[in-house]
């Protein structure tokens, strides 16, 4: 039998606000995800919703301006949508955004050539020589000169 998450508003007598109990294996985001303020009547005197959905599809946040930093410093103006909850979650953000979805890319491939420069026993005592490591070092950027070249 699935459990049920109950979230009450307890009012005290010696709290100036409501306090909302919320549990422990949960995240509750608090922000304004939209820059539109409410126009309607309807909108200031809150909507109601029997759902998630309808939430999402009545006021659909968005986030518009976001400022991201450039690895060189600068900076990038991103919009994100939000039409669901799960585009919260790290990966929704990151797919959203052109930035992060390049340096998520790059993580990447430096976490795969780590990975396998680990698992590689000849060339990490290879890299271990000084003389070796020099050599690798040497055919490397030679590689990298051709690729450079091709281009």
């Amino acid at each position: 039998m699935a459990k049920k998450t109950v979230i009450t508003k307890v009012l005290d007598a010696n709290a100036q606000d409501g306090i909302i109990e919320f549990p422990q294996n949960r995240t509750l985001y608090a922000d304004q995800f939209t820059d539109n303020a409410p126009t309607t009547d309807d909108e200031r005197e809150g909507f109601k919703a029997k759902n998630l959905k309808e939430v999402f599809e009545h006021y659909q946040p968005s986030k518009e301006g976001v400022m991201l930093d450039t690895e060189d410093g600068g900076s990038v103006y991103e919009d994100f949508q939000f039409r669901q909850i799960k585009d919260f979650d790290d990966d929704q953000l990151i797919a959203q955004s052109e930035l992060m979805s390049e340096k998520k890319a790059k993580i990447d491939a430096y976490n795969s050539i780590i990975s396998k420069l680990e698992k590689n026993k000849p060339l990490r005592n290879a890299l271990k020589d000084k003389d070796a490591r020099e050599s690798f070092k040497n055919a490397l950027q030679s590689l990298l000169a051709e690729i450079n070249e091709a281009e």
